[in-house]
């Protein structure tokens, strides 16, 4: 009579074992996946910068500006989705947390100088903005380098810079000589 264990049996054991711990294991990978992609939803519909998507796409660009349509093509192209109200939502920018730094980027942009209220800007601001513009571009600060990682067709060529920068410095001047005028009136 033969008393000793099967070690087949011993193996078995220690097999189910190890299947049932990785089993375990991957219970757990799975619910954390699920709820982290729970709290990505959930997090898209929070704006911790205020919700800068919400605005009126359609009011013009630069209403009351005497600005050329090549100036303003290049504008709508390199300004206006940091710029204005009418800003194109990558897909991407409806992500948390990515989606608050983008906000909170166009937010920023727009209290700089918000191409769809220029109307509404009084002559000494238009005056102080287009005094800002002129150098920022031809520096090549605007538009943000990190911004045109993205965006690649924002990048302002020379001709770009020099249209920009011109048109700035004769709008400038026009606002001058509207402020001199009422001062004289």
């Amino acid at each position: 009579m033969n008393h000793s264990i099967s070690k087949p049996d011993n193996a078995k054991m220690s097999t189910n074992k190890t299947t049932k711990e990785y089993e375990g294991i991957l219970r757990r990978i799975g619910i954390a996946a699920v709820a982290f992609l729970l709290l990505l939803f959930v997090l898209a519909f929070v704006h911790p910068f205020g919700n800068a998507k919400v605005a009126n796409p359609s009011k013009p660009l630069m209403l009351s500006a005497q600005i050329e349509h090549s100036a303003l093509e290049v504008m709508q192209r390199a300004c206006q989705n940091c710029h204005s109200e009418q800003t194109v939502w990558p897909l991407y920018s409806r992500i948390a947390p990515i989606s608050w730094l983008i906000e909170k980027d166009v937010q920023d942009g727009r209290e700089h100088w918000n191409m769809s209220n220029w109307d509404q800007y009084s002559t000494d601001q238009r005056e102080d903005i287009v005094s800002r513009i002129g150098p920022m571009v031809r520096n090549r600060k605007m538009p943000l380098p990190k911004y045109l990682l993205l965006h690649p067709e924002a990048k302002l060529s020379d001709a770009d810079i020099d249209l920009l920068y011109k048109w700035s410095r004769r709008e400038r001047k026009r606002l001058k000589s509207i402020v001199k005028s009422q001062d004289d009136k």
